[in-house]
């Protein structure tokens, strides 16, 4: 080769490296100042998640939601979640190492729905967007300190028709109905005391139970010509763990044993209270003797109405926004004309699976229509198909009237429906395709190519991890 040639080459290899710049200077990230973003971001997911199981959410569901929330904001979230408190890791590497750990309690009773409403639309907007921490947490603050839509009367008159609701869909008669409403006003000016008193929240359902007992025992007979056993169940709607039975249900069959089983234990625990309580009353009084020929029932329209007096009595008792008044009632018309005509068609079991089926579809689709959050009408509807009231019927036939092989027989029929509903609801969120938030992978940036970040895609339903999912793993959503 010649020295031509040679020097040819050489100017050739010069040219090819990449030519330094000069005037900058590339500076490393403040790592401090790093640290101190994903402690508030863990700090701020922790906060959302105590709000959002207080909304009745799904532990899956909440996860889903801080990892889409964590991807807007430019980084990983690792959750564990139970219904008492959740454990949030941001940030770190794929593995889990690395980044910020923070923990929170759930403390607090449960938010009402137009709490819930202001929460969801709270979450979609930071789904969309990355909102500062700062009006976040102001944002989430007066949200819990949001005052009742309605007065105090309003609410105990919501609770009223509550209870008449329930017991007309068990039992109607004249006075039966008369009694419930009367009970239903002494109990719900009692829940009204005690949600000013959270020291007494613990005992309320025994003390609540004994005393609707002791009324029942002492007036049924002589003033309705009724059964005492008739009323003891309706007044006491609000204490029925109806909906932590199946949403318990449901984490086990997605796999999430803890929180499924420590919904199942708490739901448990107060229809073991609740038992107690009548026990308790039925020891301090005897059944008087009633005094006349019982009533005649009033007839195959009375379900119906009870579900629309559950409807309002939801709107006034949970404080639901009044523009959702028409799609609720219609969503609690259509799952009980689901439940019945598939009753009368498979039997009980098969009405409570197409109920559950309904429920998810039927509540995404008012959500796109009303603009309201699916939860707003998937908690109301859920309090109408959860059998609450048969499984403290079956515990008290066990406990109190000592019929173990009457109330075991309930009891099994309760687990039955309970399976049936969880299995319907899981079948009906198979059903949708839901977006997600994906953490996009970091490439070079070049003119022709964008950063990387947070993008969304629609996947069918995933099984559910329970120890928190990599960010894109989404739970299914009932």
């Amino acid at each position: 080769m010649s020295r031509f040639d040679v020097r040819g080459l050489a100017r050739r290899a010069a040219a090819l490296r990449p030519r330094r710049r000069t005037g900058t200077v590339t500076l490393p990230e403040d790592e401090n100042a790093g640290r101190e973003r994903l402690r508030e971001l863990a700090s701020l997911l922790c906060e959302l998640g105590s709000d959002l199981l207080r909304a009745a959410e799904r532990s899956a569901e909440v996860e889903r939601t801080l990892h889409d929330v964590a991807a807007r904001y430019g980084t990983r979230a690792r959750c564990f979640v139970v219904p008492t408190g959740l454990f949030v890791r941001v940030g770190g590497g794929p593995d889990g190492r690395g980044g910020e750990l923070d923990f929170t309690p759930v403390d607090g009773p449960d938010l009402r729905l137009d709490q819930v409403e202001a929460l969801q639309a709270l979450v979609t907007r930071m789904r969309a967007e990355a909102v500062p921490f700062d009006e976040v947490r102001r944002a989430l603050r007066e949200n819990r300190e949001r005052p009742e839509r309605f007065s105090p009367a309003a609410t105990v008159l919501g609770y009223v028709l509550l209870t008449v609701g329930l017991g007309t869909m068990r039992h109607a008669t004249v006075p039966a109905v008369a009694g419930y409403a009367v009970l239903g006003a002494g109990v719900g000016l009692l829940r009204l005391f005690g949600d000013r008193l959270p020291s007494a929240r613990t005992a309320l359902p025994v003390v609540t139970a004994i005393l609707v007992t002791a009324t029942a025992l002492r007036w049924a007979g002589p003033l309705l010509h009724e059964n005492p056993a008739v009323l003891y169940i309706p007044p006491l709607i609000a204490f029925l763990p109806g909906a932590a039975l199946t949403l318990g249900a449901i984490e086990l069959a997605t796999g999430a044993a803890l929180s499924g089983l420590s919904r199942l234990a708490g739901a448990l625990t107060v229809l073991l209270l609740l038992s107690l309580g009548i026990l308790v009353g039925s020891e301090l009084l005897r059944a008087h003797p009633s005094g006349g020929k019982a009533a005649e029932p009033l007839g195959a329209w009375a379900p119906w109405a009870g579900v629309l007096l559950l409807g309002f009595g939801f709107l006034l008792y949970f404080s639901a926004p009044p523009r959702v008044t028409g799609w609720l009632l219609g969503a609690l018309l259509a799952e009980r004309l689901v439940q019945s005509t598939a009753s009368e068609l498979a039997g009980a079991t098969f009405g409570a699976f197409a109920a559950g089926a309904l429920l998810p579809p039927m509540a995404s689709w008012i959500e796109k229509r009303s603009r309201t959050p699916d939860q707003v009408v998937f908690l109301p509807c859920f309090w109408l198909l959860v059998p609450g009231a048969i499984g403290l019927t079956s515990v008290s036939e066990i406990i109190v009237e000592k019929d173990t092989d009457g109330g075991l027989e309930s009891l099994v029929g309760t687990v039955i429906t309970v399976a049936a509903i969880a299995l319907g609801v899981l079948v009906g969120a198979g059903l949708q395709r839901r977006p997600r938030m994906l953490l996009g992978e970091p490439v070079p940036s070049t003119p022709d190519t964008p950063s990387a970040g947070p993008e969304e895609q629609t996947d069918p339903a995933d099984p559910v991890d329970p120890m928190g999912p990599a960010v894109g793993e989404p739970p299914v959503r009932t």
